[in-house]
């Protein structure tokens, strides 16, 4: 009871009550995950440090110093060029090589597709080459090869082979673009010049040019005197099948033709020098 004479008893118990309670702090739990903590940084820190000294010994060890060198593929280029655009040598470390970057070095050789460079370990390395396969020549004020996917991937040179059917009707704006028209005739050509390859009586050996206009199609020019066959837009199989079953015939009178027209079906339209007929 207090000096006027009343009772406390119960406020104070209600601030007991209403009193925060501070929990204890878990220092042996704070400890551990402290004690973790640090051993799994140096664990790690370890294995860094291991891997890179790894690393370091595989990299000056003489058992990966190069002795082989496999180079597959490559028919134009030399196996000596292509280790001379690669600059893999002798007694370089396997690892020392930045595989991706000698690939794309290779690449940027004009006869080079696709180059891949991998690591036969302990002491070898592997270049495996992709070439371009040309099929034709296309004249853009320059002479320039396409390859069997209708791709334009080198200009001539002197002593570059000039035998392959010459193709003319381009322009360079004509295949600026991927969607550019001349894309789709380019590949057009290319499959014609592939139906040719197989044939035995009139192949390609008979076509000495390949001509495209974008409006009539594909006209092709034989060897012998110069006749036009026009192939027009479509159906190239169909047609080369009806020209190769009257050419024997044909052929004997090449010289007196002006063109062979298959663009009614079915049938095979000469013009001779003089007339028409079917």
């Amino acid at each position: 009871m207090t000096a006027s004479g009343r009772t406390t008893s119960g406020k104070s118990k209600k601030s007991l009550k209403n009193r925060r309670v501070e929990p204890k702090r878990d220092y042996k739990g704070i400890f551990s995950r402290g004690l973790y903590f640090l051993i799994m940084l140096v664990c790690a820190t370890a294995l860094l440090v291991g891997a890179g000294f790894g690393m370091y010994m595989l990299s000056t060890s003489d058992s990966f110093r190069i002795e082989h060198i496999e180079v597959n593929g490559n028919q134009r280029l030399s196996t000596e060029e292509i280790l001379a655009l690669s600059d893999i040598r002798h007694g370089q470390g396997t690892f020392d090589l930045d595989l991706e970057l000698i690939g794309q070095r290779l690449e940027e050789n004009d006869w080079i597709l696709t180059a891949q460079v991998e690591r036969l370990l302990p002491r070898g390395v592997k270049v495996s080459i992709v070439e371009h396969t040309p099929c034709c020549i296309i004249n853009l004020d320059y002479l320039y090869y396409v390859d069997r996917q209708g791709e334009i991937f080198k200009v001539l040179h002197r002593g570059d082979s000039l035998d392959y059917p010459m193709v003319s009707g381009f322009s360079r704006e004509d295949l600026g673009t991927p969607e550019s028209p001349g894309k789709y005739w380019l590949e057009r050509v290319v499959e014609v010049i592939a139906l040719l390859e197989k044939r035995t009586i009139f192949n390609i050996e008979e076509v000495a040019q390949i001509h495209v206009d974008f409006e009539r199609g594909i006209e092709l020019y034989t060897l012998e005197h110069g006749v036009t066959v026009r192939m027009g837009k479509e159906q190239f199989s169909t047609k080369l099948d009806l020209l190769e079953h009257m050419y024997p015939k044909l052929k004997a009178e090449l010289d007196v033709l002006e063109y062979i027209d298959l663009n009614v079906p079915g049938k095979l339209i000469i013009k001779k020098l003089d007339e028409s007929r079917e």
